[in-house]
């Protein structure tokens, strides 16, 4: 049987890869519908970084023994395991993306930019002011390896939140309090 510590990054590999495939697929999808920077596909890859998690630590979880133990801090590293190498494997994508199949979808994104802040009420030059500052770190070196920091980030939240639920203890609440009065 595995060692529990190569049984960790094996999941959390494994499961970084399909959550990272799926949400490559999902922007594929998007991006082919001309949807690519519609709000709901936001929502649709922390929907998939969250299913990521959560799937990778209940298979974990179950592939423990009956004596081993998935406490919190094990659960949010396996979650942020997960999404790192997620992350990394769609930091490469979105460089791909930006750097050789459109090259355009920059200039689109600060397009939009200006748009926003034109409707927001800034006057024309600081709106421009303002793009020209975005337009020298909108590159796309950059843009995935921000893609690899925001993924990073929805992943710890995500985990938080997850790792509250998928722990497991070796025994019960009851015994445990049982077992400590009996050591006194």
């Amino acid at each position: 049987m595995e060692t529990s510590k190569s049984l960790f990054w094996n999941k959390a590999m494994f499961w970084g890869f399909i959550t990272a495939l799926a949400s490559m697929l999902a922007t594929t999808v998007f991006y082919s519908t001309d949807q690519f920077f519609a709000k709901p596909r936001t929502w649709v890859e922390i929907g998939i970084i969250a299913a990521g998690i959560v799937i990778c630590g209940i298979l974990y979880r179950q592939s423990l023994s009956e004596k081993e133990s998935f406490t919190y801090p094990r659960a949010l590293g396996l979650g942020m395991a997960t999404v790192l190498f997620s992350s990394l494997i769609l930091g490469v994508f979105y460089f791909v993306l930006y750097k050789f199949i459109d090259p355009e979808l920059i200039t689109e994104m600060l397009a939009q930019s200006e748009e926003v802040l034109l409707n927001s009420g800034l006057s024309e030059d600081m709106v421009e002011q303002q793009i020209e500052m975005s337009s020298k770190f909108m590159n796309p070196a950059i843009m995935s390896v921000s893609t690899i920091f925001s993924y990073l980030f929805y992943g710890f939240i995500i985990s938080l939140i997850t790792s509250i639920f998928l722990k497991k203890k070796q025994q019960d609440g009851f015994s445990e309090a049982m077992s400590e009065l009996d050591e006194e």
